[in-house]
């Protein structure tokens, strides 16, 4: 065969390959070489550079030093090296002379990059769809022989012993391979090409079998898989399109994941002759990935603990409360379907907040299989319903006993507890008769707490979802601090603000490119004010939550509350916003974890209620909206009849 037809042989292959000369200089590499080398082919060649002076080894390369002593391939080793761009990496290198038909001693080098196997296999796939020559050369090569056969005995063997050379040295390269490489053809037939990794992927020798066979498709896969191939050989559609439709994995015996991947063989005329399967085995990176993503999650739900203790203990009181409501809800006859969604999306968001991965998805698909139910209420879709809500309060206790170390005994997580400085215990030791005035000192000092307490730990939920959505927001503003509040009283009333501050970010802040051209700030803001207000009926707690974005548009909730049949017209542009309230209404075209259910707004008013007061919304296109919470204020008389 040709110099030029050896050297396309090796420019199909992953690895980087180097033909040299007696004094090493370079005659020829294939692109992945000169990946590795960090130049170009032609400035390789053309300057005539040696291995050593495109490669600074760290130790010595036995077979390099001893070039001219090497006939058979030489065993692998491993080293490390830097080019002359300080590009370092491993390798691990093998040599073996080779017979050119050039008249000039010749050696290949083969490297196996360690360190950059994965960019160099992502790379050289795409391309394998353009050396389908590889193989139609080899064949004409082979009918080639057998037409001199008659008169050209002597070529013959020449050729022939030509031709095992290289299919040798294929064989050994396509074996050195990690991944598994096979190639059928139009009828489904594996022909004898593949690589020795077939066994430990596929876990079969390919040659000769159906492919169908191969991939371990079952009967009822397989004229589906059939019929995919007819397409992609009659070309109806870009191959890009229709690999996807192929099998994506292999059903590996030993519980392996092994990923399957499809390039079009063509011949001369770009027509398709063959197709290329590519078999990796991603058991350790998808284990690697798994293990990382859950780690990561634990190790910020620790984060969160430490950093906000105060509203995890409140956490786990409230879910503990709305888990014992769930199982009251799922007992009622009838259901009410509207509390069970206020509940699990309360649930869902205050997990969220702490990266309670297990307990947030469990309760997603529950509010889809009460969504479900409620467009098509049938017994085996409640029954569902049913069985996964009762998981919801199994997957909670199973966090509870994995994290007792950390959080302690469930007991302790049902009850406030309260730090007191050493001086405030000293001074309530030496009260044996302590008068109203002190009673009421002891209960703001070491029962009330700060209003800060309870939506700061707020401004982590404003930055992970301002993140995740491609949003800028500055930490969240707090007002009026000084105001103290007994927390069993308002506990519900603030574990439901998440809904408003998620939506604030998700609804209301723009990206800040849609802020600049609007001329505002590209970082959006956010900020929470607490009033005292004194009134004929009492003392009232007011709490503002107040964003700078898009505000709502009253039009938009028309034109949603029409494609409901809910009529609107004689309704004011204010009346109209307060639909927001309404059980699961929203905006949102599309559900995600963050929102698009239409529970959280709801659940806000529903608390603000309970406690005997109410909720509104003022909102102006274009310059933001504004939440207001109006709720009775406990006084300090109340406040110990309460503790008492």
């Amino acid at each position: 065969m040709s110099k030029k037809i050896e050297q396309k042989i090796f420019e199909a292959l992953l690895e980087p390959v180097f033909l040299i000369d007696s004094e090493k200089k370079v005659l020829y590499c294939n692109e992945a070489a000169a990946t590795i080398c960090d130049l170009s082919l032609r400035k390789i060649q053309r300057a005539q550079l040696t291995l050593d002076q495109i490669f600074n080894f760290q130790e010595p390369v036995q077979c390099l030093n001893e070039l001219k002593t090497v006939s058979e391939s030489t065993p692998y080793q491993e080293i490390a090296f830097q080019t002359h761009s300080r590009k370092a990496g491993k390798i691990q290198i093998t040599l073996q002379a080779f017979d050119s038909n050039e008249h000039q001693a010749s050696w290949l080098v083969y490297f196996r990059d360690v360190t950059l196997e994965e960019t160099l296999q992502s790379k050289y796939r795409t391309e394998l769809d353009q050396k389908e020559h590889v193989i139609n050369d080899l064949r004409s090569a082979q009918a080639e022989l057998k037409n001199y056969s008659e008169n050209l005995e002597k070529m013959v063997v020449d050729r022939t012993l030509e031709i095992s050379k290289l299919n040798q040295t294929m064989a050994a390269l396509l074996d050195s391979l990690s991944q598994g490489f096979l190639l059928f053809d139009k009828q489904g037939d594996c022909l004898d090409v593949y690589s020795k990794a077939c066994l430990n992927t596929i876990q079969t020798v390919p040659v000769g079998k159906k492919i169908w066979e191969v991939l371990g498709l079952k009967e009822k896969e397989t004229p589906g898989f059939q019929k995919w191939m007819k397409a992609v050989y009659a070309e109806m559609l870009p191959f890009e399109d229709l690999a996807p439709l192929a099998p994506q994995t292999f059903p590996n015996s030993e519980g392996k994941y092994i990923q399957l991947e499809y390039y079009p063989l063509k011949n001369k005329e770009n027509v398709t002759v063959g197709i290329v399967v590519v078999a990796s085995d991603l058991t350790q990176l998808i284990e690697a990935k798994n293990i990382a993503e859950s780690e990561r999650a634990h190790a910020k739900m620790i984060l969160h603990l430490v950093k906000n203790k105060f509203q995890f203990e409140s956490f786990l009181r409230e879910a503990q409360e709305i888990l014992q409501k769930l199982n009251e809800v799922s007992q009622t006859d009838p259901f009410d379907a509207d509390g069970e969604f206020r509940l699990l999306h309360t649930l869902k968001g205050g997990a969220a907040m702490f990266s309670i991965k297990s307990v947030v998805e469990l309760c997603h698909s529950t509010e889809t299989a009460l969504t479900e139910w409620k467009a098509d209420p049938i017994d085996t879709k409640f029954e569902n319903l049913k069985d996964l809500s009762e998981k919801v309060s199994l997957q909670f206790s199973q966090f509870l006993k994995d994290n007792q170390d950390i959080i302690g005994t469930p007991e302790k997580s049902k009850q406030r507890r309260v730090e007191l400085s050493a001086q405030a215990l000293q001074s309530f030791i030496s009260s044996s008769q302590m008068p109203q005035a002190q009673k009421n000192k002891f209960t703001e000092e070491f029962l009330m707490e700060p209003v800060r307490h309870f939506v700061a730990h707020y401004n982590e939920v404003i930055q992970q979802i301002s993140h995740s959505e491609g949003k800028s927001v500055f930490p969240l503003e707090i007002n009026n601090t000084s105001i103290k509040l007994l927390p069993e009283h308002y506990e519900q009333l603030f574990s439901t603000l998440i809904h408003a501050y998620r939506n604030a970010v998700d609804h209301g802040i723009e990206t800040p490119e849609a802020r600049e051209s609007l001329g505002k700030n590209p970082t959006g803001k956010i900020q929470t004010t607490f009033i005292l207000e004194n009134s004929h009926d009492g003392e009232w707690l007011r709490i503002e939550i107040k964003d700078d974005g898009s505000g709502i548009s009253p039009e938009k909730i028309r034109a949603r509350l029409t494609a409901k049949n809910i009529s609107c017209a004689q309704e004011s542009d204010f009346e109209v916003i307060q639909h927001v309230f309404d059980s699961q209404f929203s905006t949102k075209e599309m559900i995600t974890q963050t929102s698009g259910r239409g529970v959280g707004m709801d659940a806000i008013l529903f608390a603000a209620k309970q406690l005997g007061g109410t909720a509104w919304v003022d909102s102006t296109v274009g310059q933001g909206s504004t939440l207001t919470v109006r709720v009775p204020y406990l006084s300090q008389t109340s406040l110990l009849s309460k503790v008492s």
